[in-house]
């Protein structure tokens, strides 16, 4: 994250065309489900200037693919740059904290990247993801037991979903689990205040918020330094061994910072997709229930019809051409999952829930190439916890009819808040 390096995206020019004046990512329609209006984008300009995000939006699989896989002519060096510049007082209230969070991972290049990737995902063996199973499933029986004895109708964002897959990475962290609500609401706030379009009064606020983020991670880190336990910071730090040429007790509380929000937010957001894209369809649900559905063709196909992450970002380095048409270097590019996942060239009947459609791996929900989502494993495997619980305590499970979908406006994070559920 480099909050004061937000300019270049207000600034951007490009050609307009009617795709540029068609695509608004913070229109109701579209927040509500953009996969309509994408895939007519798709099919008349798959690559165009966006003038509200100062971005070329690219929407094709095969070239979101090739953008993502080729990190010579791509940067991720704005991968987490917020959208909308800082007003005055927040660029402020940043810049005089000692806020600091360099670039190790998501938002790096080789060949530094190849260095920290191997270091901050040496860690994160199977056998480290397998042993956390017996928790995930404690958890999970936990939250899907008190569903089934409350009252319905209810929401399963609060009752399941929200705090799950924060309490999974916390337990990996050896995060205290009361800190569960405080860190999910940093984690929100870091949606907004990134990937949004906040007011001034919205930015000094969210500002403040993730100065305190920052020192929070550092502060665990520190507390991991002098008490290390069983857990990953732990880990990361016996595995330093002091030499900073590893990595720095600051660059290991950067990776903390990062962790705490993108370790559980996407995995929430993956898994209310899952439930509301599944349970309308009941005789899918029924044989899921039944155990004739293998599970983890449904975690797959659920994630690729709804990515928990509909876009991500990268700067051209020099001039390129996608799918004809000419974008000059230093443009920054917005890489649309979202309609990649439904590129009907890839994904036959891409609008269709198919469990178990041969090439459903091919999906870019977790990127692609050097960047592949290091906790990929994590989240399947906490997926398919989640769904095998419900299916199994509440076989009835299904949507209350006519409510709404409310989601958080931003261009990257498919979030909703609230599903509501009755059985």
């Amino acid at each position: 994250m480099r909050p004061l390096s937000t300019e270049a995206s207000s600034q951007a020019q490009g050609p307009l065309t009617p795709a540029s004046d068609s695509f608004d990512p913070f229109d109701p329609t579209y927040v509500v489900d953009p996969y309509p209006i994408l895939a007519e984008l798709r099919e008349s300009e798959p690559v165009f200037f966006s003038p509200r995000i100062g971005s070329w939006v690219v929407t094709r699989f095969e070239t979101v693919k090739a953008v993502l896989r080729d990190v010579q002519r791509y940067s991720a060096q704005i991968a987490s740059d917020p959208l909308t510049p800082l007003c005055p007082h927040a660029r402020a209230i940043i810049a005089d904290s000692g806020f600091n969070v360099p670039p190790l991972l998501v938002n790096n290049d080789p060949p530094s990247h190849t260095h920290y990737r191997a270091f901050f995902g040496a860690p994160l063996q199977r056998e480290r993801i397998q042993a956390l199973r017996p928790f995930i499933q404690e958890t999970v029986d936990g939250y899907v037991g008190r569903l089934a004895a409350g009252a319905k109708p209810t929401d399963l964002v609060t009752g399941l979903t929200w705090d799950v897959p924060a309490l999974v990475l916390f337990k990996l962290l050896g995060v205290p689990a009361q800190d569960v609500q405080q860190v999910k609401n940093w984690a929100s706030s870091r949606v907004v205040m990134t990937w949004g379009r906040p007011t001034e009064a919205e930015q000094v606020a969210l500002s403040t918020g993730a100065v305190e983020y920052y020192r929070y991670a550092q502060a665990l880190v520190q507390q991991k330094f002098e008490n290390p336990t069983d857990d990953y910071l732990s880990d990361l730090i016996r595995l330093r061994a002091g030499d900073d040429a590893q990595a720095t007790l600051h660059e290991i509380a950067a990776v903390a910072f990062n962790l705490l929000f993108a370790g559980h937010e996407t995995t929430s957001s993956a898994a209310i997709n899952m439930f509301k894209v599944l349970l309308p369809d009941r005789n899918l649900w029924n044989k899921v229930c039944r155990g004739e559905q293998p599970l983890a063709q449904v975690v797959e196909e659920a994630l690729r019809i709804d990515p928990p992450v509909q876009a991500w970002r990268r700067q051209a380095k020099e001039a390129v051409v996608l799918d004809g048409v000419s974008i000059p270097a230093g443009a920054r590019l917005l890489l649309a999952f979202a309609s990649a996942n439904h590129d009907p060239d890839q994904f036959p009947s891409p609008d269709t829930f198919t469990p178990g459609r041969r090439n459903a791996l091919q999906q870019v929900s977790f990127g692609a190439g050097t960047h592949f989502c290091l906790g990929a494993p994590l989240a399947r495997l906490e997926l398919e916890v989640m769904l095998q619980a419900v299916a199994a305590r509440l076989p009835g499970l299904a949507l209350v009819p006519g409510q709404e979908f409310p989601y958080t406006p931003n261009t990257s994070f498919r979030a909703l808040r609230r599903l509501m559920v009755t059985w």
